[in-house]
């Protein structure tokens, strides 16, 4: 994610609409009209979205609650951020 990228919020995109439904997220992004559809972790992170999240903070959230170590969370958390930036489903500040 590059530099700066602990220290990086990730939120929701206000114009984007999604909900959760047993675990797996449904997201709505109005710019190509397009559905995605989110696995657990994912969902999770978009969950966390609502309050705004760090990486260091995601990862540490998640390893507690899928029992992985935290460098493997937060790797985890890295790349998916940067699929859910790039679709415009989250946005940094």
């Amino acid at each position: 994610m590059g530099a700066g990228a602990l220290s990086t919020v990730f939120r929701r995109n206000k114009n984007v609409a999604g909900r959760v439904i047993d675990g797996q997220a449904f997201i709505i992004t109005p710019n190509d009209n397009r559905m995605h559809t989110l696995n657990r972790t994912a969902a999770e992170l978009w969950e966390y979205a609502k309050e705004g999240w760090t990486v260091e903070v995601a990862a540490e959230r998640l390893s507690r609650r899928f029992r992985v170590e935290k460098s493997t969370a937060a790797a985890d958390v890295e790349k998916c951020a940067a699929d859910l930036v790039s679709r415009g489903i989250l946005v940094t500040e």
